[in-house]
């Protein structure tokens, strides 16, 4: 079986991450994969290998569905590649729609397509669905959900839990904090670093690291030296545009054991896989109440759930985080994550859709 993943922005990281790691498990199971993208948002310059990963327009994407001969092509929230994922008339494809942005304006574009051409849509929650089928309201396709895969092998609890080389001992090291994720009003960056402006009056000696937003504009490179600026927390504020995983792996680890936490702003998610890596990774989360979050993580001691926009809130859930972590804890989460979202679990629900 020949699978063609179809995606508008070929961006490191987000919906790249997670098409790699599908595709990485479907070639283990004997499936063929490929991957286009019509815009090469600097991804194509950090590919070691780009042997069926393809950048082009839609004109060159149509002409690969013709020669590719694939047995179904899943466009993920691109509508203007729907029509020539069909194929030509005299070999038509199964196309199915696969659904990941969560934000009122990104699903507009629902209202638009003929769920009918449609072999069917696919989501990576339960809460997508429910999104889905509210933007859709009549003629809605069958839904499936198709779990997202973790790396659950490379991000990982650290064996001994130690403070970095460099920093000075435990009851006195920077309280390190990490976000992840573009500089957008979706993810809220803005209230990071109000929140970490405000951790350093409470807490004391606290860092924040900003991961992500390399395809930000100049004007929103410059609000964000500009906020850091006016709240003061220049020096407590450290941006890495691109970051590699391994990297990633020690900054989570850290902020586990300096007793920090990854903060989550974000304003709505279809899944949250930063989160998700940063609790693999025993990192806690001080994290805005999603929906989703409901569903993809279970109650633990790591998950704090506040209302994002109360002050108080955070405040709370910061002061309550350094003490020692229960190591039991981190390693039942990791092994529940692993369980349910691991490439096992994501190639059985891909057989179940589509018959194999």
């Amino acid at each position: 079986m020949k699978i063609l993943y179809a995606y508008r922005y070929g961006i490191v990281g987000g919906v790249y991450t997670q098409l790699a790691l599908r595709r990485n498990a479907l070639q283990s199971s004997g499936f063929k994969c490929e991957l286009f993208f019509s815009q090469d948002n600097n991804l194509g310059q950090v590919l070691r290998e780009r042997h069926g990963i393809h950048f082009g327009t839609e004109v060159s994407f149509r002409k690969l569905v013709q020669k590719g001969r694939f047995d179904f092509v899943v466009v993920i929230d691109s509508p203007e590649l729907l029509r020539a994922a069909a194929g030509p008339l005299y070999r038509r494809n199964a196309v199915y729609l696969d659904v990941h942005t969560t934000t009122s304006t990104g699903l507009t574009y629902l209202g638009d397509i003929d769920p009918a051409k449609l072999a069917g849509i696919t989501v990576p929650t339960h809460y997508s669905a429910k999104l889905v089928t509210k933007c859709l309201e009549k003629n809605v396709p069958d839904i499936h959900v198709l779990p997202n895969i973790l790396q659950t092998s490379l991000f990982t609890p650290a064996s001994k839990p130690r403070i970095k080389a460099g920093l000075k001992k435990k009851q006195h090291a920077s309280r390190e904090f990490v976000w992840v994720g573009k500089l957008d009003h979706h993810k809220n960056w803005r209230l990071a670093l109000i929140y970490i402006a405000m951790l350093q009056d409470h807490l004391g000696d606290v860092r924040l690291s900003i991961v992500g937003g390399s395809t930000a504009s100049t004007s929103q490179t410059a609000a964000f030296f500009e906020l850091a600026y006016r709240l003061e927390i220049s020096d407590r504020v450290y941006w890495v545009d691109r970051i590699d995983n391994s990297k990633l792996v020690e900054i989570y680890r850290q902020c586990a054991v300096t007793g920090g936490a990854m903060l989550v702003t974000s304003r709505d998610e279809s899944f949250g896989m930063a989160a998700a890596e940063a609790l693999l990774c025993g990192c806690p989360l001080i994290t805005n109440d999603l929906p989703v979050f409901r569903e993809v993580y279970p109650d633990s001691p790591l998950i704090n759930r506040v209302n994002i926009w109360n002050p108080k809130q955070v405040i709370k859930a910061a002061e309550t985080l350094f003490k020692q972590q229960d190591r039991a804890e981190v390693i039942n989460l990791h092994c529940y994550l692993a369980e349910k979202y691991g490439p096992g679990t994501f190639i059985d629900s891909f057989k179940g859709l589509f018959g194999v």
